[in-house]
């Protein structure tokens, strides 16, 4: 009988996986982040950039890849990232204007209130006052932080090619021996030293849309993030097919080699559900093991949000996106395919040459602090035949022959059992699950621990619950150290996941 258990509890963990959505998440992490949202973050993201250094933070991530959050180009004096007497001490480290007073009141600000630094101010690491230069002093210490707190890598924010008049604040102007050549190739020496810093560890760049030169950063780093894709963050005016073409093809050519961020910062978000199926149809298009997603509603910028549009699995891609001759661009997944309409003003009409399922998300955006969110995915019949795609829409269909998440004989919406955290735990430890739609009628809500024989130890709950997200924390401190295992059952539906208690 044992035997038999154990048997069982393997089959229950291979399906599993099955149910895990293939989209690779990313997200940034504030300063206001509670225990609860960064345990969260953990569990349901896959990167995770965050501007502070904290070991209560890298002792709570354990699932995600975590990457600390460091500007190159442009850096507020009032952190405490850097030396700043160190650094006020070498005025070689900003770029001035041409006055002859060069202190604080002279350095050049951006819009963004921040002193702009000289990214071409770097000399070879092993000369004398290498680290006097800011370039060296950024990776030396950058270096030294993510290695101290053992972080995963580094995130270079504002590593962009070119330097832009629209960059700094009113009345500045760029830098009296700006180049923009010169700018341009300042930017592949500082990558390559930061990362000949940081061998060992993942070093990305924010600044993957600029054009040709992205391919040189790329070279030298192990990835990119293009930002503010398709929607400016200001204002969320759409920027054109023509950037949108742009950022496509560029992810497309590097996801094989490097590691890709898409991201989408538009105010309104939220509530914008075209725009959110757009995004993750888009991002489908050139979905592979090497790309991510972040979506953000940027009228909330430092707010951790989670949408359910995360959770879409339309299985493994048979071939790379193609474009129609109606400018139309399509992928075929083995269980579904999406189809994306990239220009402003026209409609277009797509053949389905047999029945889908239109898959359309309800709720997301905010994840409150106890780590709870609200949402779920809904499908919608789309019979065969012409389908009309609105401007800047796309659909994401599922087939009728597929299994969605958690699809039971009567339901077909998001019942998900996420991975415990902390895990290993000592003595408790927080269990997190979604419960779907279900039809007829509810059922009841089942979740149950285990130990490694197959004997039930703890029943959690046992009662019908409404559609939405939610969590139970076990104790385990009357049990021996092991392994163990929590069972989410509804219905017909059953989820499995392995945790360890160390004591």
């Amino acid at each position: 009988m044992k035997r038999i258990y154990l048997i069982i509890f393997v089959l229950l963990l291979s399906q599993a996986g099955i149910f895990a959505g293939r989209i690779k998440r990313g997200v940034r992490i504030s300063y206001s982040v509670t225990e609860a949202q960064i345990a969260f973050a953990d569990s349901v993201f896959d990167y995770l950039m965050t501007p502070f250094l904290s070991e209560k933070v890298r002792n709570s991530v354990s699932h995600a890849k975590l990457l600390l959050y460091r500007s190159i180009q442009g850096t507020k004096k009032n952190t405490t990232h850097w030396d700043w007497n160190f650094i006020n001490q070498h005025e070689n480290m900003f770029c001035h204007s041409d006055s002859a007073i060069q202190d604080e009141s002279t350095r050049i600000i951006t819009k963004w209130g921040t002193f702009l630094m000289n990214g071409m101010d770097l000399v070879d690491s092993t000369a004398a006052d290498a680290t006097t230069h800011w370039i060296n002093y950024y990776a030396v210490t950058a270096s030294t932080q993510v290695h101290d707190y053992d972080y995963d890598g580094l995130f270079i924010d504002s590593a962009s090619h070119l330097l832009k008049q629209s960059m700094l604040d009113t009345g500045q102007s760029l830098p009296w021996d700006y180049d923009p050549l010169k700018w341009r190739l300042s930017r592949y020496a500082s990558l390559e030293l930061i990362k000949a810093y940081q061998r060992d560890k993942i070093v990305i760049f924010n600044g993957l849309h600029n054009g040709a030169g992205a391919d040189s950063s790329l070279a030298v780093t192990d990835g990119g993030m293009w930002e503010d894709f398709a929607y400016d963050p200001d204002n969320g005016d759409y920027k054109g097919a023509g950037k949108w073409k742009k950022a496509i093809d560029c992810m497309q050519a590097n996801r094989d080699h490097s590691q890709l961020v898409l991201v989408v910062k538009k105010p309104g978000l939220i509530d914008d559900i075209q725009a959110r199926i757009f995004t993750v149809a888009s991002y489908l298009l050139i979905e592979n093991e090497n790309t991510v997603l972040t979506l953000s509603d940027y009228t909330y910028d430092t707010t951790l949000q989670y949408y359910p549009e995360f959770n879409i699995d339309l299985g493994e891609p048979t071939d790379d996106f193609v474009q129609t001759a109606d400018t139309l661009f399509t992928r075929e997944f083995t269980n579904g395919k999406v189809i994306v309409n990239p220009l402003p003003t026209s409609a277009k009409t797509f053949t389905l040459t047999k029945d889908y399922r239109k898959i359309i998300p309800v709720g997301g955006g905010f994840v409150d602090a106890s780590g709870a969110w609200e949402g779920h995915l809904t499908y919608q019949k789309v019979e065969q035949g012409n389908v009309s795609v609105p401007p800047v829409s796309a659909l994401i269909l599922k087939d009728t022959t597929a299994t969605p998440i958690g699809k039971d004989q009567f339901g077909e919406i998001n019942f998900r059992l996420f991975q415990n955290y902390p895990n290993p735990f000592n003595p408790t430890t927080t269990i997190r699950y979604s419960v779907g739609i279900q039809r007829p009628a509810p059922q009841r809500v089942q979740l149950t621990v285990y130990n490694i024989l197959g004997q039930r130890v703890a029943m959690l709950i046992d009662k019908q619950q409404k559609p939405g997200e939610y969590s139970v924390t076990f104790d385990g401190s009357r049990l021996p150290s092991g392994v163990y295992f929590y069972t989410l059952q509804i219905g017909k539906l059953n989820f499995t996941k392995k945790m360890i208690l160390i004591r």
